[in-house]
């Protein structure tokens, strides 16, 4: 028996697994890691490894995160973009006297997606108000979640999306987060 333990080779992945996944170590190599104090040093570092892995990071470090990895995605936060609607271009070349003078439109609407277009959210401006609609492309109620519009950081709370958000003042909005609690 002494003469098979001496042949067994424990290598780093056996002392990941050890600490990570100890079921899928044998149980012949658990025993000589347990008893080679060699391995202590690599075991704490696993080990602490793995405690901290198991640690949610902050709400500010994983937004933190996100802002430099683009890749990176908190998982309760979805981004929604500015969806560039097509311009209409006129058919009718003739010009109308009202064509002539600078009319602000009594409505104006953006509308923003998330990059899986599973979200939309419609932002109609009208003179004095705001209304804001929350879509889910999946046909299902969103429930408790807060919106924050950007450039000026406004945030609002839903409790479901199956009414519009009534803000009485005009907002812009150039993008648009969805924080779920």
């Amino acid at each position: 028996m002494k003469d098979r333990k001496e042949n067994i080779v424990i290598d780093e992945q056996d002392l990941f697994n050890y600490v990570f996944f100890p079921s899928s170590v044998s149980g012949e190599k658990k025993e000589l890691i347990e008893s080679d104090i060699s391995f202590d040093a690599v075991l704490d570092f696993y080990r602490q490894l793995r405690l901290n892995s198991e640690i949610k990071p902050d709400e500010e470090l994983q937004r933190k995160i996100a802002s430099k990895i683009p890749a990176y995605n908190l998982s309760n936060v979805i981004q929604l973009f500015d969806l560039k609607e097509p311009i209409v271009t006129k058919l009718n070349r003739n010009r109308l006297v009202a064509d002539s003078k600078e009319l602000k439109p009594k409505m104006t609407t953006k509308t923003f997606v998330d990059n899986d277009k599973e979200y939309l959210i419609k932002v109609l401006n009208y003179e004095g108000h705001t209304k804001i609609f929350v879509f889910s492309t999946k046909d299902e109620v969103v429930k408790n979640f807060d919106i924050i519009i950007e450039p000026h950081n406004l945030k609002f709370h839903f409790d479901d999306n199956s009414e519009p958000l009534k803000i009485e003042h005009s907002i812009q909005a150039e993008k648009i987060e969805i924080r779920f609690s």
